[in-house]
């Protein structure tokens, strides 16, 4: 896609900015880079930053973001969030002052409908962020166990009409394999009963095809992942700042940082703490951030994030 030209819009971007690092910060890691959009203004709002790792698992939008954003203190990696440990390592860098996870898909990923991760233009049913992954959308639309497809629309996609979506699956791949967006959106969009489809706001492929992109690409697997080893990466004062986009991922990265910022895990009928375990985090956003409506307005992709930030503690 050389002649790409996105309207790509940072969601949350002044939130973002505004808890990104400490006043002092001067290491940065942006593990989701994408097009640099959240790096681009927290370089203009903390000058005294040094370094900053862009890290992105698909190589495709790493590469094309050096003619969005060139500044010698970003270095790039092709690398998961959770490999971020392996990213300082090889730098020698002993730990950053503030990470930045967007787990949304980007508009270059979106509007590329060779990466078919939309049905708006048909395209092959990849989903990969890194085409050096083996398992594809095609493989698991094609191969997956009927009770596995429903699963996967249900738990991922919160689809309620999974089954049913699912059974028009196995009936059509019994006839042809199925290739592509378009043939699948058709499939899905058959399946939904026509007066569930009237109420609708979204088009009846949505849902299931966020799904079989969080399994495409195990984003939850990734996010728990990566949250093992956050709090190792940064440093003392150090911000953790991560938007989602789904209620399962923002669950996992609410009960994170609660847990870690509650310290002790005695039992609540303990009369007194006797595990000892201190605070490792202060929450930041007490409450996750949301978008309001003059963003949602310019950038309806934004109707979805919530942003959650916190402060790894001194101590």
């Amino acid at each position: 896609m050389n002649n790409y030209n996105p309207m790509h819009v940072s969601v949350l971007l002044k939130a973002v900015v505004k808890h990104a690092l400490p006043k002092n910060g001067k290491i940065f890691a942006d593990c989701t880079f994408g097009l640099g959009g959240h790096t681009k203004a927290i370089l203009e709002e903390y000058p005294q930053i040094t370094k900053v790792f862009a890290v992105d698992r698909d190589g495709e939008i790493l590469n094309y973001s050096i003619d969005k954003i060139s500044d010698p203190r970003i270095s790039r990696f092709q690398a998961k969030a959770s490999e971020l440990p392996d990213v300082l390592k090889l730098t020698g860098c002993k730990g950053v002052d503030g990470i930045l996870l967007d787990l949304g898909v980007s508009s270059y990923q979106l509007d590329n409908h060779e990466r078919g991760f939309s049905f708006m233009r048909s395209g092959p049913l990849d989903m990969r962020m890194d085409k050096r992954d083996g398992n594809t959308a095609e493989n698991i639309v094609n191969t997956y166990e009927k009770s596995q497809l429903e699963h996967i629309f249900f738990e991922y996609g919160e689809e309620k009409f999974a089954r049913r979506i699912a059974d028009a699956i196995i009936r059509k791949r019994s006839e042809k394999t199925i290739t592509t967006t378009e043939e699948l959106a058709k499939i899905i969009s058959d399946a939904v009963p026509a007066a569930n489809k009237n109420k609708k706001q979204i088009h009846p492929a949505t849902r299931v095809f966020q799904a079989l992109r969080i399994e495409v690409n195990n984003e939850l697997g990734e996010i728990e992942d990566f949250l093992t080893v956050a709090l190792d990466c940064l440093n003392p004062g150090g911000h953790l700042s991560i938007i989602a986009f789904h209620s399962l991922e923002d669950r996992l990265v609410k009960n994170f940082m609660q847990k870690y910022a509650k310290g002790c895990d005695c039992p609540p009928k303990f009369p007194v703490c006797v595990c000892g375990k201190k605070p490792m985090l202060e929450l930041l956003t007490k409450k996750a951030i949301f978008a309001d409506e003059d963003e949602i307005a310019v950038n309806p992709r934004s109707r979805s994030a919530r942003l959650r930030c916190a402060k790894k503690c001194l101590g």
